[in-house]
Order: structure tokens, then sequence, then C-alpha cells
């Protein structure tokens, strides 16, 4: 009974340390973390590692954009991006701000019940070609 009680306690201060600092994160990280790199001239926007030596990279230089296989010993241009690809890759890298964590948490909700009517639409498309294929 001691030791069930002693769990939940540090349980509660664990949570009290926790929520504030996801708060804080959330409110005054996120313009930090989408701001490291701005002011460089070249910038990795995206980078996939394909084994334990290759690997995918998009990197910009200037305004141009290419994407690069990287070996163990060797980089090679493998294409080059138009201006409009590069654009939307940045922006599909963009964190989004909040004002706060109730706007956060309305977003949320309603992300949710956007893929939960989906979800209806799409089962409900397939019950009405199920139904016209008999």
């Amino acid at each position: 009974m001691l030791d069930t009680l002693s769990v939940v306690v540090r349980l509660i201060v664990a949570l009290l340390v926790i929520l504030p600092l996801i708060y804080l994160s959330l409110k005054f990280g996120g313009n930090k973390l989408q701001n490291v790199q701005n002011g460089t001239y070249m910038k990795v926007l995206e980078k996939l590692s394909v084994s334990k030596e290759n690997s995918l990279l998009i990197i910009k230089i200037g305004d141009q954009g290419y994407i690069f296989a990287s070996t163990g010993d060797k980089m090679e241009i493998i294409k080059e991006l138009t201006l409009e690809q590069i654009l939307e890759i940045q922006e599909s890298k963009k964190i989004t701000q909040y004002k706060d964590v109730n706007e956060f948490l309305q977003d949320f909700k309603n992300r949710i019940k956007l893929q939960d009517k989906n979800n209806i639409i799409k089962s409900i498309k397939n019950k009405l070609r199920i139904k016209k294929e008999d």
C-alpha cells in the first residue's frame, strides 16, 4: 500500500515537472527550431539513409537545389531541382506555430475529426461499390 502511494506521488510530481516543460517548448521553442539554419548559403533540406554508408540528400545551394547520392567515398548529383520543387519541400518542413496550448489542442482535435470523417466516407464508398457489383 505504501509502495503504491509513493509511486503515485512520484508520478504526480513528474507530471508537474514535465507538463510545464512541454508547454514552454511549444510556446517558445518552435520558432527557434525552425530558424536554426536561416541565413546560411547552403542547407540540407532532407536526408534519407538508405544503408549504413549510403544516403540521399536534398541540398539547397543559394537558389539552386540538388538531389545528391552519398556513398562511403563519394557524392554525386542525381538530379537538379526546380525553384518550385525547392519551395514545396521547404514549405512541407515548416513547423506550425501555436499561440497557446488551447490552439494546439483545437488543431489536434480538428485533425482527428477530419481523419475520422475521411475514414467513414471511404468505408461508405467501399460498401456502395460492393453493393453495385452484386
